[in-house]
């Protein structure tokens, strides 16, 4: 999301150029959109002379306080989400009923683990490399 110093809205995603005023970001777009200096009188790969009008110029004290704001308000929201989270944990582990689960559930885990130690070295090489040939179709 990019906020328009010109005509002070937002443009969702990262857009080349403002959606309301049509200024560009920072930069000088030919038709092409070939990106180029501000101070561009033409267009360092196409050579037309024919670019884009850049939004206004932001101070760069300015930028540092935008940067500041966003640090501090993602720092703030990272703090609560912690804090309601290990609330919620502390409430979750007071129970009796989940302790009980949370007790069985490791118990599950170790009694998998040992299996899986147990099981002949090639049935694991086996199981490694079909967990494997799934993983790289499901990337591609």
């Amino acid at each position: 999301m990019k906020y328009c110093y010109e005509c002070g809205r937002m443009t969702a995603g990262k857009p080349l150029f403002c959606s309301f005023c049509g200024r560009t970001y920072d930069v000088k777009l030919c038709p092409r959109l070939h990106s180029n200096r501000r101070a561009a009188q033409a267009c360092a790969e196409c050579g037309s002379r024919d670019l884009s009008t850049p939004q206004p110029k932001v101070f760069f004290w300015w930028r540092i306080a935008e940067w500041l704001a966003k640090v501090f308000l993602a720092l703030i929201l990272f703090l609560l989400s912690c804090a309601g989270a290990i609330a919620v944990l502390e409430g979750l582990l007071r129970s009796p009923q989940l302790q009980c689960g949370l007790i069985g559930l490791a118990i599950l885990l170790g009694l998998l683990w040992w299996i899986w130690s147990e099981l002949p070295e090639w049935f694991r090489k086996l199981v490694r490399k079909s967990f494997q040939k799934t993983r790289s179709r499901s990337e591609h």
